[in-house]
């Protein structure tokens, strides 16, 4: 790949109005790399579902079903790794304690059967996740990239990530929960776990008042469960795991 034909997609993606023919523009261009296809999607955390966090998706439908249906996130040593992984990684070098189970084996074996055989990803910071990730995938055991090509990946999974993130803020799905100093100290010992009584104990406030300031952090994200607002808030970054 030429870098005009990167620069020229950055600008493009400058332009784009709709998800679809930015990745359509995505796939196009990373062709020319021998990736053919590609999921854009936050990373799962705390039990979140895939199926919520997709943002670009690019993979064999048949195959994009099945994972989802068997919840596959849970156990890809791809998906595991982009959680703790700030640096770009070919998924050859994904480390034995995250590739060498018996499920992420059992995972990749069953993707191969859909040319998803080798891949890049590329993990970076998201506004609206704990992180995310673009994956490329190959039909080809070995999708080896010299360090120019790294570059121009790199590059262009970056920018094509931030376009589609000012594109799904323009249009009001997602909109920012704001929590208090307290509401926030109390959503993140409820995310360790502890009781409405022992929260109260530490912070040296009544265990009513935790109560009360647990149903209001629920209420402003919308959510039945505690556990619920955590994921939310996890999911835009209002707390961290």
């Amino acid at each position: 790949m030429h870098d005009s034909e990167m620069f020229d997609f950055i600008q493009r993606c400058a332009s784009r109005r709709e998800v679809k023919p930015l990745l359509d523009d995505l796939l196009h261009v990373v062709s020319q790399l021998g990736f053919y296809h590609l999921i854009l999607s936050g990373v799962p955390v705390r039990g979140q579902k895939l199926d919520q966090l997709v943002e670009l998706n690019g993979w064999p439908e048949d195959w994009y079903r099945r994972y989802l249906e068997r919840d596959y996130a849970s156990v890809d040593s791809v998906c595991a790794y982009s959680a703790v992984s700030h640096a770009p990684f070919h998924w050859k070098d994904i480390p034995q304690l995250y590739s060498g189970t018996r499920e992420s084996i059992r995972v990749s074996g069953e993707a191969a059967e859909f040319g998803i055989v080798s891949g890049f990803a590329v993990p970076f910071v998201s506004f609206r996740y704990w992180q995310s990730v673009v994956s490329f995938a190959s039909p080809w055991k070995d999708c080896t990239l010299s360090a120019r090509q790294k570059a121009q990946i790199v590059t262009i999974a970056t920018f094509a990530g931030g376009a589609v993130e000012a594109l799904t803020f323009s249009d009001g799905r997602k909109e920012r929960v704001e929590l208090s100093d307290r509401e926030r100290d109390i959503l993140l010992w409820l995310a360790e776990g502890k009781s409405a009584w022992e929260i109260g104990e530490i912070l040296g406030i009544a265990e009513v008042t935790v109560k009360w300031h647990s149903r209001r952090i629920r209420e402003k994200f919308g959510v039945a469960t505690t556990v619920q607002a955590v994921v939310e808030a996890i999911r835009c970054r209002a707390i961290l795991p």
